[in-house]
């Protein structure tokens, strides 16, 4: 069967749902049979309604709490089993830098400058990297590896879904910190062809930027591709939540705009001999088509074919279908008709039939 993983266990906090279902499904019982027994005596209440026992009502309930629990199964994404495939490696380290500070909730592309890029990074890159393995540092004020370099593009996948203003514990744009913090991550990766890409508005707050891109060129001969999100002149405003509802960022009871600085990130993708600047602006964008035209062609490289063992997929179809099937049992099992043998007369229809 092999390891058994999860896609997301977050589910499992509908099991309180289920345990709730259950409870009221037992109070539910309980009060029916209590209310009947109030309406008449046992003697006679055979005779007005069907014969009602705790065993078929107890075991409708449990095949509809069954169905539930395997619903919630199938929703944690079960997931066993590997299979092999062969796949063709270029070789290439492709180490994401991702912008996370408030200035990225800019809407001058839609939904927003960071939602944007995600989107672009899950449905663009990802599908044209092949082999290629990717990482992800996410930055504000302080720099995370939210995602070493990896082959699990799945395990990738869930670290970007989480990404967000929270990512980093405190606010600013320190761009030349995340360029460090990519240096110390390519220190421990293997003999590979490496290079970073950096997504940002390019408001850096004094962090040397220039500096760090230049030490990374000439340590590890590393070169920075530069997206540029946002637009360079007027800008846009910040949106934020409170508790009145959304509001615009203020700075001296200002509303502020942020701005692009393209210029900052031209230079930093001209530190090495690759120069790749992107002003992408408020334009749409397909970062798939930036590696492929870019960067691949760039890097001399030598592919390799290689099997390799890969999980299958999530098992979801597996507990729908068992869910189903208790479903359609349960509906088996319903209350039938009356017995042909018991009839009630009305009072008034006793007296004329006699």
């Amino acid at each position: 069967m092999g390891e058994l993983k999860f896609d997301d266990l977050r589910w499992l906090y509908l099991l309180w749902v289920v345990l709730l279902v259950a409870a009221a499904g037992l109070y539910g019982i309980w009060q029916r049979r209590r209310a009947l027994h109030l309406f008449a005596a046992p003697a006679l209440l055979g005779r007005l309604t069907q014969p009602v026992g705790w065993p078929r009502a107890l075991l409708r309930l449990v095949l509809v709490v069954l169905c539930l629990t395997t619903l919630v199964a199938a929703s944690i994404g079960p997931r066993w089993g590997e299979r092999e495939q062969t796949v063709i490696r270029r070789g290439i380290d492709v180490l994401v830098l991702l912008d996370v500070s408030r200035s990225m909730l800019a809407r001058d592309i839609a939904p927003n400058r960071l939602e944007r890029a995600k989107i672009s990074l899950r449905d663009d890159l990802l599908p044209v990297l092949g082999g290629d393995r990717i990482g992800l540092i996410t930055f504000a004020g302080v720099p995370s590896l939210a995602c070493p370099l990896t082959h699990d593009y799945g395990f990738f996948r869930l670290a970007l879904d989480d990404v967000g203003v929270h990512s980093s514990p405190q606010g600013g744009t320190l761009i030349g910190d995340a360029i460090r913090k990519a240096k110390e991550a390519f220190h421990s990766s293997l003999d590979t062809h490496k290079v970073v890409l950096l997504i940002t508005d390019g408001e850096d707050h004094d962090s040397y930027p220039l500096e760090a891109a230049q030490s990374l060129w000439n340590d590890l001969k590393v070169p920075i591709v530069a997206v540029a999100l946002g637009d360079e002149r007027e800008g846009a405003r910040i949106p934020l939540r409170t508790e009145r509802g959304e509001e615009y960022l203020k700075y001296r009871d200002e509303v502020v705009w942020s701005r692009a600085d393209f210029d900052t990130l031209r230079r930093i993708a001209a530190v090495s001999d690759l120069n790749a600047f992107v002003p992408v602006g408020t334009k749409n964008f397909d970062l798939g088509e930036i590696y492929r035209q870019i960067i691949v062609p760039a890097i001399e490289y030598q592919e390799r074919a290689e099997t390799e063992r890969v999980p299958l997929p999530a098992r979801q179809h597996i507990f729908a279908v068992i869910a189903l099937g208790l479903l359609l049992a349960d509906s088996l099992l319903r209350d039938g008709p009356r017995r042909a043998d018991t009839l009630y007369i009305a009072p008034a229809r006793a007296k004329e039939a006699a």
